[in-house]
């Protein structure tokens, strides 16, 4: 259960405490950072709920007494910052790494873990049920050399980067279930908005995880009591082929967690899904596409890039094994727009605009900072002509380090500019942060 032992409860908040008993029974609170005492009466069925508010995050261990007669003390109890990460494998791997697909230096993370860091993480039971849960099962892991192998990487290193600044404790509840579809996190109601997933598909138990609406009723409504500073998301792999809708899908997840968790502000971050050589080349790209509009679209929301992060060795592994600057980026992400520090360089360069030109395609970017940058020959750009055609170009760095400048030929007819708009493709383009530059294209055509 959520409310345990080792657990990580949201600095400067009300957060709430819950459980059942008998009708009628007394409950009483006692938390080591107040003298003040909290009671309440429980309800008919015997359920009860009580607010306490919190300090500024601590290392210094807490303790909580609940009592209905009976006390139930919870110890070793932390004050800081509560982040969800959520998603499929790449936001499940861990430190363990899947079967011929090992994480980089997890030894030396493992080794170099230590509980007095105040990182901990609750790793969400899999649970893939159409009936409502009660409480969401898995218990708070301290994080020692004994615990990081059942680490979520992402997690773990967004808890590091979110630590070197904000020096206070730092909790990550893991929620995510290896091959599910954003559908599974959703709910009924939002799942019947669409027709290219139905509700009542007949998916059969051994492949549970497809399933619409499950792990919303069994991994992440449970939850949503729990107070969290915000969200981690990491999926997508499993909606290649139905990118048509994921853009809005995933504004609709974004609105229905943050209405579960009862805050309309909630930061909701996404990773961008890596470079893979799927049977789709262009497929993926759109999912990418997707996960950027819906993004944009939303308020107190981003998405990190990670087109540089698969070498060519890695092209058909599906779970790349570099995974730490994921959850630095996400990290500095957070700080940036959540935290409101400012000094951080937190963006990918985007595309903007361009500007056609008799000789020359004058692209313009946004948060390229003190300009962008590239190793060796630029790579990874295509211009497509009327008939749907693309051919690799030429590109270099405008005058002013925030364009790109692709010459062009004579008569060359121009309709649509890509950047690293396939399944796999790395390009080279980086602001002076060393962020890569966002895939990208100009047209809207369906192939």
């Amino acid at each position: 259960m959520i409310l345990s032992d080792n657990m990580v409860l949201q600095q400067k908040s009300v957060v709430k405490l819950w459980g059942t008993s008998t009708t009628k029974k007394n409950i009483t609170v006692r938390v080591s950072w107040t003298n003040t005492l909290f009671s309440c009466v429980t309800k008919p069925d015997g359920a009860w709920e009580i607010s306490i508010f919190t300090p500024k995050g601590t290392f210094e261990k807490q303790s909580i007494i609940i009592s209905d007669g009976t006390p139930l003390t919870l110890k070793n109890v932390l004050i800081g910052e509560v982040w969800l990460c959520a998603g499929q494998s790449n936001m499940a791997m861990t430190f363990s790494g899947y079967r011929n697909q090992p994480i980089a230096n997890a030894k030396i993370e493992i080794e170099a873990a230590k509980e007095e860091s105040g990182i901990r993480m609750f790793n969400v039971d899999k649970t893939a049920s159409y009936a409502p849960t009660i409480s969401a099962k898995g218990y708070w892991l301290l994080s020692n050399p004994k615990n990081l192998s059942s680490y979520s990487v992402v997690g773990y290193t967004y808890a590091q980067q979110l630590q070197k600044t904000l020096n206070c404790p730092i909790g990550i509840i893991n929620s995510s279930f290896g091959g599910s579809t954003i559908e599974g996190w959703l709910n009924q109601s939002t799942v019947e908005k669409y027709m290219d997933y139905p509700y009542n598909a007949n998916i059969p138990d051994s492949m549970s995880n497809l399933r619409p609406c499950v792990m919303f009723q069994g991994m992440i409504r449970p939850l949503r009591n729990y107070q969290i500073k915000g969200i981690v998301w990491y999926q997508g792999e499993g909606n290649v082929g139905r990118s048509a809708t994921y853009a809005q899908k995933l504004q609709d997840l974004a609105y229905l967690w943050r209405f579960t968790f009862e805050n309309p502000e909630l930061p909701f971050y996404v990773v961008e899904i890596a470079p893979y050589l799927y049977e789709s080349i262009s497929e993926p790209a759109k999912i990418r596409e997707a996960a950027f509009k819906a993004t944009h679209n939303l308020e107190n929301a981003g998405i990190v890039c990670t087109n540089d992060l698969v070498p060519s060795t890695e092209a058909t592994c599906i779970h790349p094994p570099v995974k730490k600057p994921i959850g630095e980026r996400l990290g500095n992400l957070s700080l940036l727009k959540t935290y409101r520090i400012d000094s951080i360089q937190g963006l990918s360069p985007e595309f903007d605009h361009l500007e056609l030109h008799e000789d020359e395609v004058v692209l313009f970017f946004k948060n390229s900072y003190e300009g962008l940058q590239h190793e060796g020959i630029i790579t990874g750009f295509e211009i497509g002509n009327s008939i749907h055609e693309f051919h690799l170009v030429n590109a270099e760095i405008g005058d002013n380090k925030s364009t790109i400048v692709i010459p062009l030929e004579k008569g060359t007819s121009v309709h649509s500019v890509r950047y690293c708009f396939k399944n796999y493709q790395v390009g080279n383009v980086k602001n002076s942060a060393g962020l890569p530059l966002f895939p990208f294209r100009t047209d809207d055509w369906t192939e």
